[in-house]
């Protein structure tokens, strides 16, 4: 694999131990590494396993040694009520059909109380940080330095299936057939959250964390894109003046993942679009960087002020442009975050995802912005982030998605 940067063979000894003795599944990120194939290094239960693969060609997948793990065994689409109560199961290959796969669903009615949703079972994790390498384990069972991140108590949490809509009573929906939002604040999306449901969030924050993590290690590389597919990543079009090159929410077809190559497509990563199309940006007013610091919301409380936020202590410099940190730092109960310096790596090295980071980062509060945008191509990804928009910054390119 080449060499690893871990500190000591001591030091990798013990992690091996705890790693055996847990009964854990994990992996190794080995930050100092820019080969995104080298990056990655299996440990525990899963040493031995073979990737998931997307076949971004024939739009079809294979989940490898990964076919009985839980969380993909687990992960169904739904149509789930506002209150986040599960009320029936769709078809994993055409959701416009029930379970059943002949009887019509409601994936496409914005009427429905509630919507379509990919559901996500509570996993544990621990991350430790050890020279330059970032140790992630996961247990489905509560062990000692383990956090439900994201989960709470709940047993299960429900993902978007689609972009957020806002209806003309100023509701948020996750349906199909849906043109994504466009032109709101945050504190107006949120309203419309609200309106969903009280209990309903932004799709961001640890849970967003737990999921990239869960990505990386199935398909044991950091290069999201280039594992997942492309999406509509380079889409724009500036002749359409009603979306821009954004993709309606339509159904795809293809099943838990679908992806593609041509940089127009709608693709689908856990059932969801919102994670694999880099259509539109997906506000997280649960990372916010204030004055040059990152601050973290781990419990889904809305502050984007980030005064009751926790200082992650990491420090944002004023850079003004698309950054490739080799570095991500584990924030116990968060996730991990890209740490100075922002260089080493670019769209084909490190973790391929771009961060931009604004000129003028140490005298603003910046609210985060994830996965990219129809007009960045390479630079989108699971892990790209933007920290430049302001709360109160609105345009067709700032979208939002539910998480129940």
């Amino acid at each position: 694999m080449g060499k690893t940067f871990i500190a000591d063979k001591e030091t990798l000894d013990k992690v091996y131990a705890i790693v055996s003795d847990d009964d854990c599944y994990g992996f190794i990120e080995h930050c100092a590494i820019k080969n995104p194939a080298q990056r990655i290094e299996y440990i525990g239960l899963n040493k031995n396993y073979t990737p998931l693969t997307v076949d971004k060609a024939a739009h079809t997948f294979s989940l490898g040694s990964w076919a009985t793990f839980p969380v993909l065994t687990e992960n169904k689409p739904y149509m789930v009520k506002s209150n986040g109560a599960e009320d029936y199961q769709l078809s994993e290959t055409d959701y416009t059909k029930k379970a059943d796969g002949v009887t019509a669903s409601d994936v496409a009615d914005d009427t429905y109380d509630g919507g379509a949703f990919s559901k996500l079972i509570r996993i544990y994790r621990k991350q430790e940080w050890v020279g330059h390498d970032r140790i992630v384990l996961f247990s489905f069972e509560k062990k000692e330095g383990f956090t439900a991140d994201g989960f709470g108590d709940a047993p299960c949490r429900w993902i978007p299936m689609f972009y957020g809509s806002i209806d003309t009573n100023g509701k948020a929906h996750s349906t199909a057939n849906t043109h994504l939002s466009k032109n709101k604040t945050t504190a107006e999306q949120y309203t419309a959250i609200q309106s969903f449901n009280a209990n309903a969030k932004f799709f961001g924050g640890p849970i967003v964390e737990v999921i990239i993590d869960l990505l990386m290690m199935f398909a044991k590389t950091s290069d999201m894109q280039g594992a997942y597919g492309d999406g509509n990543m380079s889409g724009y079009d500036a002749s359409d003046t009603t979306d821009y090159g954004m993709k309606t929410n339509n159904v795809v077809g293809g099943g838990q993942f679908y992806g593609s190559s041509d940089g127009t497509s709608l693709n689908k990563i856990l059932h969801s679009v919102v994670l694999g199309s880099y259509s539109q940006w997906m506000r997280d007013p649960y990372e916010v960087v204030v004055n040059g610091k990152v601050k973290v919301s781990k419990d889904y409380t809305y502050d984007p002020t980030g005064a009751t936020y926790e200082d992650t202590g990491i420090m944002v410099p004023n850079i003004g442009s698309w950054t490739y940190s080799l570095d991500y730092y584990p924030v116990k109960g968060y996730g991990s975050i890209p740490i100075a310096p922002y260089s080493g790596g670019s769209t084909a090295e490190g973790p391929c995802d771009g961060t931009y980071v604004a000129a003028d980062q140490s005298t603003k509060t910046a609210v985060s912005i994830r996965f990219g945008y129809c007009a960045y191509g390479a630079p989108d990804g699971g892990r790209a982030r933007n920290w430049s928009c302001g709360a109160t910054i609105t345009g067709w390119t700032l979208g939002f998605a539910l998480f129940l």
